[in-house]
């Protein structure tokens, strides 16, 4: 035996797949199916499929808080709303710009959540979800009944063009881009350091305050951010329709979100995404054949919860493991 010969290599052990890694080729093949269908498709499927997108980011921004943070918003609905009345109003009000008006209405979501946000961290569990809900009444209130300002239940139209006066197909684009953009922001946030933090305090407060993180400045962190991308679907709906009402903040868009994400499945990134296409296919299609339509979507949502608890997207994830080759 030769002593001097070099040792083999070790060899190395199997990649395995990473769970939180982006799958782009599945991205690429969505965004390109999506883009195709706004661009051929007739107009009701573009204009729902652009609805399906705005809602889609708006339930994913409220997922960072139910799924991550710990942390439960009956009223996320006014960081929707707040968003399309900061557009209208810095357009009519103040004489901005159409395309600067449409850039603050995210920031003066995120400002609004920073506000309330602050008041709502200081309390927990279903004290702090009611706080929410607390909130977003008393802005309720404030847009429906301070009509110099907001013309109340009349809205305010006509500041914007509907689509910015694009064909609906092109404007389909522009929210494919946007809301695409986002939720990749989102997504990054979850998994970087901020969101292993913002999930620790979701999962253990008290072992994450031994650690050095504070419960409500990391709770507050994803409050507002989840508020600017909420703010960020209110911009493109309003802009969408052309209007803002105070609907736009009612409890209404709240309770749907809630539903999506229970829907998608809680603890999982795509919640928002998986809900927002069932439940709106479901509130299309059932809404012209049933009188009783939001009945069928509640029994629809009892079934979900009863026969996967996990929702869609958990059941799409046992689905995948059990195929040759899935992440186990």
């Amino acid at each position: 035996m030769n002593r001097d010969a070099p040792a083999a290599p070790p060899v190395a052990p199997p990649a395995r797949d990473d769970p939180y890694r982006i799958r782009w080729l599945p991205v690429a093949a969505v965004g390109l199916v999506a883009a195709s269908a706004l661009l051929a498709g007739p107009p009701l499927i573009v204009f729902a499929l652009t609805e399906v997108m705005i809602f889609a980011l708006f339930a994913t921004a409220l997922n960072l808080l139910l799924s991550y943070s710990g942390m439960v918003s009956f009223g996320h609905a006014v960081y929707f709303g707040i968003a399309a009345y900061g557009v209208a109003l810095s357009i009519t009000r103040l004489g901005w710009p159409m395309w600067a008006g449409i850039l603050a209405g995210p920031f003066v979501s995120a400002f609004f959540a920073l506000v309330f946000g602050a008041f709502c961290v200081q309390l927990t569990a279903i004290y702090a979800a009611m706080l929410t809900l607390a909130c977003s009444e008393v802005t309720f209130a404030v847009v429906f009944q301070w009509f110099e300002l907001t013309r109340g239940e009349s809205g305010i139209s006509g500041h914007v063009p509907a689509m910015l006066g694009l064909a609906p197909g092109v404007y389909g684009l522009v929210v494919l881009a946007v809301t695409g953009a986002s939720i990749l922001a989102l997504w990054r946030v979850v998994h970087s350091p901020l969101g292993l933090t913002i999930r620790a305090v979701g999962q253990n407060a008290a072992r994450a305050a031994a650690l050095g993180h504070s419960r409500r400045t990391v709770q507050l962190i994803a409050f507002v951010i989840s508020g600017f991308f909420a703010g960020v679907a209110g911009t493109l709906f309003s802009v969408f329709h052309g209007n803002v009402f105070p609907d736009y903040l009612g409890t209404l868009i709240t309770v749907n979100g809630l539903v999506m994400v229970l829907l998608g499945g809680l603890y999982n990134f795509s919640a928002g995404i998986y809900g927002a296409v069932l439940f709106k296919i479901l509130d299309n299609l059932l809404a012209h054949y049933f009188q009783y339509w939001q009945l069928v979507i509640g029994l629809i949502l009892m079934a979900v919860i009863l026969v996967s608890p996990r929702g869609i997207g958990g059941a799409i994830q046992s689905l995948a493991r059990r195929l040759p080759g899935g992440h186990r």
